[in-house]
């Protein structure tokens, strides 16, 4: 008999830090090079249960071979502000059972800032670098150090709507980010002179626009609006996305294609790379200094099911979470 093992957020939060998220997106794009890291077909799957009463659903499933483990994120929306109502349900391949539930309030910022860090890491140029932060949310406080750690940052500019969210954001910050930060409410200032700039907001307009980069710049674009403008990427010499299906329809992708820019055939044969070929060395990033790149990274599955399956390990190892029996 097996035992299904749950870990909190509290658990969760013990079991990973920075050093370990990057290393676990680099070696899960890696994976996904080599065929052995997974996103389901389609790789999410919608439910609207709101007429019988219910909130709207969504499921992603992904397999990460190295790790030897399959898992389903599930999350619902809108629902409960005071307790965490998305889960990652892992499977373990050894034993073909569900082995844990795992948080993935936390859990899904932190993969998806490590993603990012790890993908821009990939696509700029050598430091020290000037890197424009849009957003003081929950995900870019976990990227604001991950960037500082994987690349040689001289200087992290941090804009956003309001002064005060920007002076505490970085407040926050000074401890762990390795770099002089300085808040810029003026987005046009911030992006001058900007090796490399990320967007991480809710804006339903967009912030970045085209004639503001500088030759080499890299856009990473990480928000599920429209935070780039289009003449943005009719400018760049390379377009890269990690997760073809999902940049089409999410973020700016999607708004792109909506706006009437793009079809979903003209959006797929923009792309010059996916992330994990990038990083994996069997596509090139940018082909020239003076290339300007156009990044979308927004996540995927299989970084969820990488990173609760190894908190899931690393919580049996500590005797972290509550168990129960599998009959």
């Amino acid at each position: 008999m097996g035992q299904l093992r749950i870990l909190s957020e509290k658990d969760v939060r013990s079991v990973l830090d920075t050093s370990t998220a990057l290393d676990l997106a680099r070696r899960t794009l890696i994976d996904q090079t080599a065929g052995h890291s997974l996103l389901s077909s389609p790789s999410a799957m919608s439910l609207d249960a709101r007429p019988v009463g219910g909130p709207k659903f969504k499921f992603k499933a992904a397999a990460v071979g190295y790790l030897n483990a399959s898992g389903i994120r599930l999350l619902s929306h809108p629902g409960p502000t005071t307790m965490n109502t998305n889960y990652c349900a892992v499977y373990d391949h050894a034993g073909y059972q569900l082995s844990g539930l795992v948080s993935d309030h936390w859990l899904s910022r932190l993969r998806t800032a490590a993603f990012g860090a790890v993908s821009a890491q990939a696509l700029v140029n050598p430091g020290p670098l000037v890197v424009a932060l849009f957003g003081t949310g929950g995900i870019a406080s976990e990227i604001a150090p991950m960037l500082t750690q994987a690349l040689d940052v001289k200087e992290l500019r941090v804009t956003s709507r309001q002064m005060k969210n920007m002076e505490a954001f970085i407040a926050a910050q000074a401890g762990d980010v390795q770099a002089a930060m300085r808040a810029e409410p003026d987005g046009h200032k911030a992006v001058d002179g900007a090796d490399l700039v990320v967007t991480l907001t809710e804006s339903p307009s967009p912030l970045v626009f085209g004639g503001t980069l500088k030759p080499g710049a890299v856009v990473c674009s990480m928000g599920s609006y429209n935070e780039v403008d289009y003449p943005v990427l009719a400018e760049a010499d390379r377009f890269i996305v990690d997760d073809m299906d999902f940049a089409a329809e999410m973020g700016d992708g999607g708004a792109w294609i909506e706006q009437g820019h793009l079809t979903q055939s003209t959006f797929r044969a923009r792309v010059d790379a996916l992330a994990c070929e990038v990083l994996s060395g069997t596509k090139p990033g940018r082909k020239t200094p003076s290339d300007r790149i156009m990044a979308l990274i927004q996540g995927m599955a299989i970084g969820d099911v990488a990173f609760a399956a190894h908190a899931l390990r690393e919580g049996e190892r500590r005797g972290l979470g509550r168990t129960v029996p599998l009959d």
